[in-house]
């Protein structure tokens, strides 16, 4: 597989949880998360990072909340541990028991697409040690 940016059709198949997500904003998340990686990657995890970093973005972004306008950026963002719309009620972590956001690594902690870009980031990138 050559250095190819990832297309918005292998994000849906990938990541089909995104259906809902319009193809201009899974379009600006992939050239985003393609600022990222370059061709010092192992050529077998170029894309996938990409995916995975872009899922990363779009989900850290509320993306995925879109219908709750400000209520779905809060919960994105670890700020709201509990929901009840109705009936239905959702909890999730505890406030502030998520991560900070940003490029750290504990910012991409805060998301499953994260944590797994993280992996892939940790074998092409290794950190260094000097003594």
């Amino acid at each position: 597989m050559p250095y190819t940016t990832p297309t918005v059709d292998q994000f849906r198949v990938k990541f089909p949880t995104f259906s809902g997500v319009g193809n201009p904003t899974i379009s600006a998340a992939i050239d985003e998360a393609s600022a990222s990686v370059d061709q010092s990657w192992i050529e077998a995890d170029y894309q996938p990072a990409i995916l995975y970093l872009a899922a990363h973005i779009m989900a850290a972004d509320g993306v995925l909340f879109d219908g709750l306008g400000a209520a779905g950026g809060m919960i994105a963002a670890g700020q709201v541990s509990e929901a009840k719309v109705g009936d239905a009620m959702v909890k999730l972590g505890g406030a502030g028991s998520g991560s900070g956001g940003g490029g750290s690594a504990s910012g991409y902690a805060s998301t499953p697409y994260g944590q797994r870009y993280l992996q892939l980031l940790r074998r092409n990138q290794p950190a260094i040690a000097l003594v």
